[in-house]
């Protein structure tokens, strides 16, 4: 299987959990991960990264093989479906399907739902939501298969 990261899960990193001054072999993981193939970042994903400005933004535009195109045509009508199912549901409010739909979350799951990647995200499940869309939430309607960090590291057999 192949993963897909969500922004969350390297910002978090970075900001809280493996800053790159005291976790090194952690971000050093990741671009292993990514030279055997196993870990990506969609382009819409990148972009919001590198809007931070910061450095993992700057890490971010070193990691040249680490980008998955989002504008393809099966991508493209896996997002026209999820935008069909996300206004269709009066559960959420307005903002919350207008948000949705206008950040990378939403072509990170259309290109997860092609079948080729397993979305990792540290979003918290939550169905009752109305104000946001959850990653995980979506994926469970999808039949999208994701997971936080701490699984993917122990799936791919990160120590640290």
């Amino acid at each position: 299987m192949k993963y897909l990261l969500d922004a969350n899960v390297l910002i978090q990193a970075h900001r809280f959990h493996y800053p790159f001054d005291i976790f090194p072999a952690f971000w050093e993981w990741l671009e292993q991960k990514n030279d055997e193939e196993l870990i990506f970042l969609p382009d819409q994903i990148i972009a919001e990264i590198l809007h931070g400005g910061d450095e993992l933004a700057d890490w971010v535009k070193q990691k040249d093989t680490w980008s998955i195109p989002c504008h393809t045509e099966a991508v493209q009508q896996n997002f026209s479906d999820l935008s069909n199912w996300t206004m269709s549901h009066p559960q959420f409010t307005q903002p919350a399907q207008n948000e949705f739909l206008s950040v990378a979350d939403s072509w990170l799951i259309a290109l997860a739902m092609t079948g080729e990647y397993t979305i990792v995200t540290e979003e918290k499940s939550s169905p009752n939501s109305k104000k946001r869309i959850l990653i995980p939430d979506v994926c469970l309607e999808f039949e999208v298969d994701h997971c936080n960090t701490i699984d993917l590291i122990r799936t791919l057999s990160g120590h640290f």
